[in-house]
């Protein structure tokens, strides 16, 4: 996602219901956090992945580095909406934050979230994080592989392909007006 998705970006953030906050952010928020939030995380160094369907944001994983640890670290955060949960938007976005962190030389990926939240746990575990629970919160880590010259390939065609679709989506149809 670019600058450019910001409003796209809130939208989606706003029309998650007050269950999938809680869950997102581990407590109930409100409309003005998440206006405050999104334009924060987009100005921010993080790198934000979205899903689209017929046009409207309906899902994101952001991963923001995290400060200078001794092992490149960065901290990974999904939001899906009520409605498209369930589908496989989840591990699509996990799979891509995870081929992000590897091009990016960034070793360890870290997950947070309550842990009743059964949903997000399913998802790390299901790409071989360690799980541990620390007090009502638990924290997923997986290590990345290796980046390989694959993996800037690979990264090279997601990014393009990504580009392509949005420059169609921003102008298809382009059909002239009937008179």
């Amino acid at each position: 996602m670019r600058r450019s998705d910001e409003a796209a970006y809130r939208a989606h953030l706003l029309r998650l219901d007050q269950q999938t906050r809680r869950g997102r952010f581990g407590h109930g928020v409100s409309d003005d956090f998440l206006s405050d939030y999104a334009a924060r995380t987009i100005a921010s160094e993080a790198t934000l992945h979205g899903y689209f369907e017929d046009g409207l944001l309906r899902g994101v994983a952001e991963l923001h580095p995290l400060g200078s640890m001794d092992v490149a670290t960065a901290e990974a955060a999904f939001s899906v909406e009520p409605g498209w949960q369930g589908r496989g938007i989840g591990s699509m976005l996990m799979e891509r934050i995870l081929s992000t962190a590897c091009a990016r030389g960034i070793s360890r990926v870290i997950v947070t979230c309550q842990a009743s939240n059964r949903t997000m746990r399913r998802l790390a575990t299901g790409f071989a994080a360690e799980l541990e629970i620390i007090g009502d919160e638990v924290m997923g880590q997986m290590t990345t592989p290796r980046p390989t010259a694959f993996t800037y390939a690979r990264e090279a065609i997601e990014e393009g392909y990504d580009f392509a679709t949005a420059l169609m989506d921003a102008t298809w149809p382009m059909r002239p007006k009937s008179s």
